[in-house]
């Protein structure tokens, strides 16, 4: 798959994955969801839900680090700034050939265009927050995300982001 194929496929997960509502018990629903996705995988992650800037599920498996929550930190900015996967905007600066910095202006210690961070979408009311992991390769962060979130809107079965072809 190619990067235009790629960023394609980024989108339309962006359109599909959309909850009809959101609430506390949802965000803990998907949290919960996300931890046990991650243990079947044997990922130690980050989880970091968060509405309107106020975090409503942070978990830290065993075996993630400060690091891993400091790296979701930079990927949920991302996403509150430009309203795209963290792994989208990636690949948008790689076929652009440019950098966040140059971009955006904006500090790469507080943002990161690296794949695990997606918009938190609600029907009839848009983006209300971002869903955010980190700890795996930045693929299988947001592989992990999309799968998970599909499942719980109802969205079915996405195709994922294949292994890059060696």
């Amino acid at each position: 798959m190619n990067l235009a194929e790629q960023i394609a496929l980024c989108q339309h997960h962006q359109q599909v994955l959309v909850f009809n509502a959101f609430n506390q018990d949802t965000a803990w629903a998907l949290g919960s969801a996300l931890k046990t996705a991650a243990e079947s995988r044997q990922f130690a992650l980050a989880i970091d839900i968060s509405v309107n800037q106020h975090g409503w599920f942070s978990y830290l498996m065993p075996g993630a680090t400060a690091e891993n929550t400091d790296w979701a930190r930079r990927k949920r900015n991302l996403v509150d700034l430009l309203g795209i996967s963290s792994y989208a905007a990636g690949l948008m600066l790689q076929q652009r050939q440019t950098t966040l910095a140059e971009r955006y202006g904006v500090n790469p210690r507080d943002y990161a265009a690296f794949g695990g961070g997606i918009p938190l979408r609600v029907a009839q009311v848009g983006i209300i927050g971002s869903i955010t992991v980190s700890g795996a390769p930045q693929r299988d962060d947001h592989n992990l995300v999309i799968g998970v979130v599909a499942q719980l809107t109802g969205a079915g079965v996405l195709t994922l982001l294949p292994e890059p072809a060696i």
